[in-house]
């Protein structure tokens, strides 16, 4: 329906053109009357006679030049006033094209006439409108292994929630240049879906992580896996002991940059390798941040080679212990039932969500007097990080405090192997049964986001 700006448009333009007429006829008049006496000036009533007579000739030579319709929008202009006269003008419009009514374009929610409709009422003209430029499609790509590679890429990812009917050429064209750049993408994670990564830790030292750490990889090494321990504790490293091995090298070396990590290796039992941690050394009590990214850039090559690295550290927070945990998806929380070792093992666990919210954490009651008191430790643990963190960890097991972990330490032989049937030596079996521990491996290599983390 026409506005009234636009029906105050289509009826200036209309005054204006009567206007314009009248006026040529009355200065043709001048001229005429003019000649016939040039001193006298003609009479009033004569001069609106002429006006009349010419508006009236103006009007017979428009209306032979235009049709009926647009003589009849011209009568109910003059006659009609407001909103009466606006849609009377749109009636007539709509009548001459043959369209449908005011009152059933009103019946079907009102839909608007276009302003070119007005123009055309106004000049008289019939104004076709613009077509719109199709988009011309893009040239097809030839078939190639890149390109193939990616439609099927694109298969695997999650189709869009609402896609267009039809997209732009430009949309098509950066479409079509980020297909490659997608399967270098994919296919650079996949080639970096290495090693998987568990990370043993504990708040409070003595707790018995170094234990649980060796005996859990001794027993994932008796299955056939390509295990690889490296004990990460700050200068006081005891795995070496626990194995019954004497390396010549260790983390330290590394760092320093004396040998490469590879050579730093020691076998031990079933295959299980072991790099193992300084005693002693300055440097690996407090590293610096360079000497830390160093060490994390020469471990890297070694996740091509194993298949599950369990990383043994040392009690507390210390910065490579903040760093692992922030690289790591798989962390085992080593605690006892006492309250120091559950408050410092509080400690850790809300540290790890802080730096790494996606890192899944199980909890493991180690030196349990009996089963009561190992229940009671972990309802107490789980209680407030639920009150004070909203989440909790998974409690994998707990492990009695049996003699023969001590007797085991002073062979230097693993429990699981000198006692393999020992309380301790079945519940730890348990431990090493735990299923996040056949998941633990992340897209990113695991020492590319330590060294990240170090940032």
């Amino acid at each position: 329906m026409l506005n009234r700006f636009q029906f105050s448009r289509l009826l200036a333009f209309r005054r204006g053109k009567r206007r314009s007429g009248a006026a040529d006829e009355a200065r043709k008049t001048d001229e005429v009357n003019g000649a016939e006496a040039p001193t006298q000036e003609a009479p009033r009533a004569d001069r609106e006679g002429a006006r009349g007579r010419t508006e009236g000739a103006g009007r017979a030579s428009n209306g032979a030049a235009t049709n009926g319709a647009e003589r009849s929008r011209v009568e109910i202009s003059e006659g009609w006033s407001g909103d009466d006269r606006i849609e009377g003008l749109l009636r007539r419009h709509q009548e001459q094209r043959g369209l449908s009514t005011p009152e059933t374009m009103a019946s079907h929610a009102g839909v608007a006439s276009e302003p070119a409709d007005s123009a055309e009422g106004a000049a008289g003209t019939k104004v076709e409108p613009a077509k719109p430029v199709e988009p011309a499609e893009p040239p097809a790509a030839p078939a190639t292994e890149e390109s193939s590679r990616t439609r099927t890429i694109g298969a695997l990812d999650p189709a869009p929630a609402a896609a267009p009917a039809a997209a732009p050429a430009a949309g098509s064209a950066a479409g079509s240049a980020a297909g490659p750049k997608r399967v270098r993408l994919v296919e650079s994670i996949e080639a970096t879906s290495t090693a998987r990564v568990v990370c043993i830790a504990s708040g409070k030292g003595g707790t018995g992580k170094s234990v649980i750490a060796s005996n859990l990889a001794l027993l994932r090494a008796r299955q056939g896996e390509r295990v690889l321990l490296i004990d990460f504790d700050a200068g006081l490293a005891n795995a070496h002991l626990l194995l019954g091995l004497a390396p010549p090298h260790d983390v330290g070396h590394v760092m320093e940059g004396t040998v490469s990590a590879r050579e730093a290796l020691i076998e031990g039992p079933h295959g299980l390798k072991l790099l193992a941690g300084g005693v002693g050394r300055q440097s690996l009590i407090d590293p610096t941040r360079r000497e830390l990214d160093r060490l994390f850039k020469a471990l890297r090559p070694l996740e091509d080679e194993f298949d599950l690295i369990v990383i043994d550290h040392g009690a507390g927070l210390s910065y490579s212990t903040v760093a692992h945990l922030a690289a790591s998806s798989t962390l085992v929380l080593v605690t006892n039932h006492e309250v120091t070792a559950l408050s410092d093992g509080y400690a850790l666990y809300k540290r790890a969500k802080l730096v790494n919210p996606e890192i899944r954490v199980g909890l493991v009651v180690n030196r349990a007097p009996d089963e009561r008191l190992a229940m009671d430790a972990w309802n107490r643990f789980r209680g407030a990080s639920h009150k004070f963190l909203g989440h909790a960890p998974e409690l994998i097991g707990w492990v009695p405090a049996d003699p023969v972990i001590s007797q085991a330490v002073q062979l230097r032989k693993p429990a699981v192997l000198s006692f393999p049937e020992s309380a301790a030596a079945r519940a730890i079996t348990k431990v090493a049964a735990w299923g996040p521990l056949d998941h633990a491996r992340t897209p990113t290599p695991f020492y590319v986001k330590a060294r990240r983390a170090l940032r």
